[in-house]
């Protein structure tokens, strides 16, 4: 059991050790970093009460796959970040709304991840492999992707309804497209869209590093 738990939680802490050591030029407070973690962890509740009458109300797999679940377990997470971390000082250059978004988001990810693997027996292992490849790249883009477009909104001022509209808008249609091909077993183009999430991801996380208005300061 314990290695199952560890299976479930390592690749989330990895990637947002990734994305907070990116933070190359002024990194957000620890302790705000952990509690937006944590409220990531306890999102999984309303998300799961919410799915839970969702499920009821749609029976078209597509509208289901979008709203059912992409529209809530992403729009749970943009109303928590609006609320807790938008309005916060420290959120101070671009870069920050990625490491926000993205650690809210691993903190619900690896919940998930662990009530996943847990309860899948004897598979639980390889539950944990395929979701290492797949789910959890799957969340993580769409963390970034939103933490991308408020970062835009709050720092640029610029377009600013646009961008935080593109914040639950994108990756509601990621995370919505990628559950559909899973359902209707299209893996190759669910495995498609992780693929060029990441490819995205790695792409967002470079502009708005060399958007930080910290990045020349002098040591």
């Amino acid at each position: 059991m314990i290695d199952l738990i560890l299976s479930a939680t390592i690749p989330p802490l990895l990637i947002a050790y990734f994305v907070y050591r990116n933070d190359l030029y002024e990194k957000e407070p620890h302790g705000l970093v952990i509690k937006t973690f944590f409220l990531g962890c306890a999102l999984v509740i309303p998300m799961i009460v919410i799915e839970m009458v969702t499920e009821l109300l749609f029976t078209n797999l597509f509208i289901f796959s979008l709203i059912g679940v992409a529209l809530v377990e992403e729009g749970v997470k943009y109303v928590a970040l609006l609320k807790f971390n938008y309005g916060k000082e420290d959120f101070n250059e671009p870069y920050d709304g990625i490491v926000y978004s993205l650690i809210i988001t691993m903190g619900f990810a690896l919940v998930e991840n662990i009530m996943y693997v847990v309860n899948s027996g004897d598979m639980g292992s390889s539950v944990a492999t395929l979701r290492t490849l797949t789910a959890i790249p799957m969340h993580a883009t769409c963390g970034i992707v939103m933490g991308y477009f408020l970062g835009l909104a709050k720092i640029e001022g610029e377009n600013k309804t646009r961008n935080l509209a593109l914040a639950i808008v994108v990756p509601v249609l990621i995370h919505g497209l990628y559950n559909y091909f899973i359902f209707i077993e299209l893996f190759a183009l669910s495995l498609l869209i992780v693929v060029l999430g990441i490819r995205y991801s790695l792409k967002a996380i470079k502009i708005h590093q060399e958007k930080s208005p910290f990045k020349n300061r002098p040591e």
